[in-house]
């Protein structure tokens, strides 16, 4: 058999070397890859687990009883403060403000009639043709119509308000946490 020289060998070598070192030049090195530079939006997400609890927790209710009428938010609804959330049935309500006005009037007409006997009375007895306890009759008349009209007035005032309170508001802005009523 014929033998390679060493030139050849030689050759042979230097090819294998360099082979070699440029294929680790090549697997060492990183991949590049331009691109034109465009505006995105950025965005971070934060995963995690737990209870999450409500800074104020406001229970919000009616100081008047009655049947909800309507229901204008649930759970997890979004709220303003001020925003009505319920509504109860004002029937009731609104005829006991119309019973109240009349009771009022009632009061108010009974007052006139009282300051006019009071006013007659007075002359009467001015003139010695009534009593000293006619005079006193007439006065007490006149001071309890005059109270009567201010009970009335109050029972209006209450019934008004009462009348009111069938429209359920928020007190804060938030989120609804717990529904604990049932509908019809």
């Amino acid at each position: 058999m014929k033998r390679f020289s060493p030139w050849v060998a030689l050759i042979i070598a230097l090819l294998i070397v360099a082979f070699v070192v440029h294929q680790c030049r090549n697997a060492g090195g990183a991949n590049y890859q331009t691109a034109i530079v465009t505006r995105g939006a950025i965005t971070q997400a934060v995963t995690a687990t737990g209870t999450l609890n409500p800074v104020v927790n406001v229970q919000v209710g009616s100081q008047v009883s009655g049947n909800i009428a309507k229901l204008f938010v649930d759970f997890n609804s979004q709220v303003k403060a001020g925003q009505v959330v319920a509504q109860i049935d004002p029937a009731l309500f609104q005829a006991t403000v119309t019973q109240a006005e009349g009771d009022l009037a009632n009061a108010q007409a009974a007052l006139e009639l009282a300051k006019v006997n009071a006013k007659r009375t007075q002359d009467l007895f001015a003139r010695k043709t009534s009593s000293q306890a006619d005079l006193d009759q007439a006065m007490a008349n006149l001071h309890q119509a005059e109270a009567n009209v201010k009970i009335k007035q109050g029972a209006l005032d209450k019934a008004k308000v009462d009348l009111e309170h069938c429209t359920i508001t928020s007190p804060i802005d938030g989120v609804v946490i717990s529904r604990r009523l049932t509908t019809r």
